[in-house]
């Protein structure tokens, strides 16, 4: 083991999109960023495949004004707009390309009393967004730290379960697969994290989140390293973080060899479990929230397609499958098919929360065959256009604020002035999201900027 040494001034945790803006920041002081993996990008992640790419994580990014936009632009990389239909819905071996949700009602052959269940879930949604859409208005002189705080805690007294209450099955189903996204059941999340999935649909607004980045979303993490360059060390696991006097000290294992580095300051970059499990001489009760936020299991399957002439989901991007092996399926062609028809395509399915738990203890092959057999049930035509198949599964898939978390603790330690130890990641609001864990990053970055240039006056 080697001996404690101090020449960086600042070591980062974790290479996720949290990492990258905190390195970024950063990047004028003496840096280290340590990443467990042989990557950067965390759940941002795809593979290239000629034309077209595999996803197999998180794809949505967020538009201009956004800390993410910021990041894609300084590194060369695009966004391409996605023209498909998002509120695609496949039920009972039927799909249907209703471009609003708020059409359902009136569109799907259901009974009397289905209907009338949908209305209520829809009006009772309608409201709710209503309220999560005034909560996310910025207020005058609030801090966008403030501002999260404050839409997380939207609802956040109840589970999703019970703002919707129990209606017929096959209405209930159809809210199942689409909470799903939080990684988690609706009994499980909160009714905020419910809503806020709902929120830019049921508003009628243009999402956020409607972008993909051209060549796959795991180009964010290939090009940040590329620009980061040798201040990240890869296949660096990180064991023990530990204040000591006026820094701290960081064990890491990278090759078999353990290490020890003291940084002046530390910028915790990784999941509320991971951080719970190596940080040390935090107060109880920060502690506390770290081990009281929850994440949630993803299972992804990208697919290859070979096709060469159209597909019935060319026009679609996202379908959700209620009463299929996954809850949804993402068409990530489909932002390519401009002008001429390009050959084969590229699709992704996905299960949360319960059913992906269930899955992960079957083999790859067997996922694969799994969600194959729906596929195929659901496009009869992909038989025999499938060239291949990757699965990806995801532990810490997504995180999810339950009912009654104060996060109060972990607001007032970031506050103070007096730390060297700092948080951030998507864990910072109720849901999250790649923008989520880069504000949260900055803004950890800048604490630490101030710390070390106020340590240089000194």
């Amino acid at each position: 083991m080697s001996e404690p040494t101090a020449d960086v001034d600042v070591v980062i945790v974790g290479g996720g999109p949290a990492g990258i803006a905190a390195a970024r920041r950063l990047r004028d002081h003496r840096i280290l960023l340590l990443e467990e993996t042989d990557r950067l990008g965390g759940r941002l992640r795809s593979e290239p495949r000629g034309r077209y790419w595999i996803n197999l994580g998180g794809h949505l990014f967020p538009g201009e004004g956004s800390h993410i936009q910021e990041i894609i632009g300084d590194l060369g990389l695009r966004t391409i707009e996605i023209p498909g239909i998002k509120f695609a819905l496949s039920f009972a071996g039927r799909l249907r390309r209703n471009r609003r949700v708020e059409t359902y009602p009136l569109t799907l052959r259901w009974t009397p009393r289905e209907r009338l269940g949908l209305v209520r879930v829809g009006l009772t949604m309608l409201r709710a967004v209503r309220g999560w859409h005034e909560a996310m208005k910025p207020r005058s002189g609030e801090t966008e730290a403030q501002r999260r705080a404050r839409v997380a805690g939207y609802l956040a007294d109840r589970t999703f379960r019970d703002l919707i209450g129990t209606p017929p099955e096959r209405v209930d189903a159809i809210f199942r697969a689409a909470a799903r996204r939080a990684a988690s059941e609706i009994d499980e999340q909160s009714a905020g994290v419910g809503v806020s999935l709902f929120g830019a649909v049921w508003s009628g607004k243009k999402s956020s989140m409607a972008l993909n980045l051209d060549g796959g979303s795991g180009r964010l993490g290939e090009a940040a390293a590329a620009d980061l360059g040798a201040v990240v060390s890869f296949g660096s696991r990180v064991v023990r973080v530990a204040p000591d006097g006026d820094g701290v000290l960081v064990d890491y294992v990278k090759d078999e060899e353990k290490t020890t580095i003291r940084a002046r300051q530390v910028v915790m970059a990784v999941p509320a479990p991971v951080a719970h499990r190596v940080v040390e001489g935090l107060p109880d009760d920060v502690h506390r929230v770290l081990g009281e936020v929850t994440y949630g299991p993803f299972l992804t399957m990208g697919v290859l397609t070979g096709e060469t002439g159209p597909m019935p989901y060319d026009d679609i991007y996202a379908v959700t499958t209620p009463d299929e092996s996954f809850d949804m399926l993402f068409n990530h062609a489909n932002p390519l098919r401009r002008g001429a028809r390009r050959p084969g395509g590229s699709l992704m399915v996905y299960s949360g929360g319960a059913p992906a738990a269930e899955l992960m203890r079957k083999t790859d092959q067997e996922v694969a065959e799994t969600y194959l057999a729906d596929l195929y049930r659901l496009f009869p035509t992909l038989r025999g256009a499938v060239e291949e198949t990757v699965v990806q599964r995801w532990e810490l898939g997504n995180v999810y604020r339950r009912p009654g978390l104060d996060f109060t603790p972990m607001l007032r330690y970031c506050g103070r002035t007096d730390t060297s130890i700092h948080f951030c990641g998507d864990w910072f609001a109720e849901l999250g999201n790649m923008e989520v864990a880069a504000g949260s990053a900055v803004e950890a970055a800048e604490r630490v900027d101030r710390h070390l240039r106020a340590a240089a006056r000194a």
